[in-house]
C-alpha cells in the first residue's frame, strides 16, 4: 500500500514537473516573440532593443541633470467627460511644485515618477481611444494611434516595476503580463513608440537654450551615439500629408485636455508631460524648418519622455527575465521533489526486502 502511495506521488511530481519544464521553456522571450510576430518584426524589435540598450544609460543620466528635471505645465480644467471619480488622497498621488507663476504650475520631476496609485484611468484611456477613432481617416492616423497606444503600455508598464505594496514598492511581474505581456499589440506599440523618438531624437538641438557646458556634453553625447549604432529604416510616415499633421496637432490637444480629467495629481503630470514630449517630437519629425527653435520646457518634456519610454523598453526585458526565474525556481523544486520521492520509494522498497 505504501509502495502503491508513493508511485501515485511519483506520477503526480513527475506530471507537475513535465508542465513547469515546458512552461519554463515557453516563458523566455524570445520564444514568446517568436509566437507573437513574425520575422520581420522580430528583427524590427531586435535592432530597437540594441539601439535601446545604448540610449538608456545616456538619457538616464540627462534626465538627472538639475537642467531637465524641472517642468512647467498649465492646470487646467477642461476635461470634456463628466468624471465621478473622487479626488485622490493616496500619498503617492501627490506632487511636489516649487515657486512659480499662479497659472503655471511647477514640478520637480526627480519626485515625479510613475507609481501604482490605485486610481482608475481606464474610462479615460476608453474615450480617448474613442475619439481618436472618429477621426481615424488614414493609416497615417493609425499609426498615431499606434504611438498614443504605445504611451498607454509604457505607463502601464512603468507603474508594474513600481508597485505599491504597502510598505515597499517593486515590481509586479503578475501585474505586468496581466496589462502589457500577454498582448503582443500592446508591447510592439511600444517599440514603436520608441522607434518614432529614436527618429525624432536625431533632429535635436539646443544650441540656442542656455545649458551648462556639462549638460551640453551629455545631450551631444546623446546625438553623437546613433553615428555608432546599426541602420534602422523607419518609413511609416512618408506619405504623410498636412492634413495628417493639423489632425496630429488636434488630437495633441484633446489628449491633454483628457489629462485634466485624471484625479491623482502624479498622474495627471505625468500624463501631460509625455503628451508634450510626444507633441515635440512630432515637431522635430515633421517640421519644415528641421532647425526651428525650441523652448527649453519642450526639450525638458521631449527628454524625459524619451527616457521614460526606454525605461519601460528595458522593463519589458527585465520582466520576462523575472517570470523565467520565477518558473526556473519551481521547475528546480519539482525536480528535487521528484528526485526525492524517488529516493524514499526506494528505500521503502528495500525495507520490504
Amino acid at each position: 500500500m505504501l509502495i502503491a502511495s508513493f508511485q501515485i506521488l511519483l506520477s503526480i511530481n513527475l506530471a507537475a514537473f513535465s508542465i513547469l519544464s515546458y512552461n519554463y521553456l515557453i516563458s523566455q522571450k524570445e520564444v514568446v516573440f517568436q509566437s507573437y510576430y513574425n520575422q520581420e518584426q522580430v528583427e524590427n524589435i531586435n535592432r530597437i532593443e540594441q539601439i535601446n540598450n545604448a540610449l538608456f544609460p545616456i538619457l538616464e543620466d540627462i534626465s538627472f541633470d538639475p537642467e531637465f528635471r524641472i517642468y512647467r505645465y498649465t492646470d487646467t480644467l477642461n476635461c470634456p467627460i463628466e468624471m465621478n471619480q473622487n479626488e485622490c488622497h493616496v500619498e503617492t498621488c501627490n506632487l511636489r511644485n516649487v515657486e512659480g507663476e499662479d497659472s503655471i504650475m511647477t514640478v520637480d520631476l526627480k519626485y515625479m515618477g510613475e507609481k501604482y496609485t490605485g486610481q482608475q484611468g481606464q474610462s479615460i484611456w476608453l474615450n480617448i481611444y474613442e475619439e481618436l477613432g472618429k477621426n481615424s481617416t488614414s493609416e497615417m492616423h493609425n499609426h498615431f494611434i499606434n504611438l498614443i497606444k504605445g504611451l498607454h503600455s509604457s505607463i502601464s508598464v512603468s507603474i508594474t516595476e513600481q508597485f505599491d505594496y504597502g510598505n515597499k514598492t517593486g515590481a509586479n511581474v503578475d501585474f505586468f503580463f496581466w496589462r502589457v505581456g500577454d498582448y503582443p499589440d500592446r508591447i510592439y506599440n511600444l517599440y514603436f513608440l520608441e522607434s518614432f523618438l529614436i527618429q525624432a531624437s536625431k533632429f535635436l538641438q539646443i544650441n540656442q537654450i542656455e545649458l551648462p557646458h556639462l549638460t551640453q556634453l551629455k545631450v551631444q553625447g546623446l546625438l553623437s551615439s546613433y553615428n555608432l549604432m546599426p541602420l534602422y529604416k523607419f518609413d511609416y510616415f512618408q506619405n504623410l500629408t498636412k492634413k495628417d499633421l493639423e489632425q496630429y496637432k488636434n488630437d495633441i490637444k484633446l489628449l491633454d485636455s483628457y489629462m485634466d480629467c485624471v484625479h491623482c495629481k502624479r498622474c495627471k503630470v505625468n500624463g501631460k508631460l509625455q503628451i508634450h514630449g510626444l507633441e515635440t517630437s512630432i515637431e522635430l519629425l515633421f517640421h519644415d524648418d528641421k532647425g526651428a527653435y525650441f523652448e527649453k520646457n519642450d526639450v525638458t518634456a521631449f527628454l524625459n519622455t524619451f527616457q521614460k519610454i526606454s525605461s519601460s523598453v528595458k522593463s519589458i526585458e527585465s520582466m520576462f527575465e523575472r517570470r523565467k526565474q520565477t518558473q526556473y525556481h519551481y521547475f528546480k523544486l519539482s525536480g528535487f521533489g521528484f528526485l526525492f520521492l524517488l529516493f524514499l520509494s526506494q528505500v521503502v522498497v528495500l525495507l520490504k526486502r
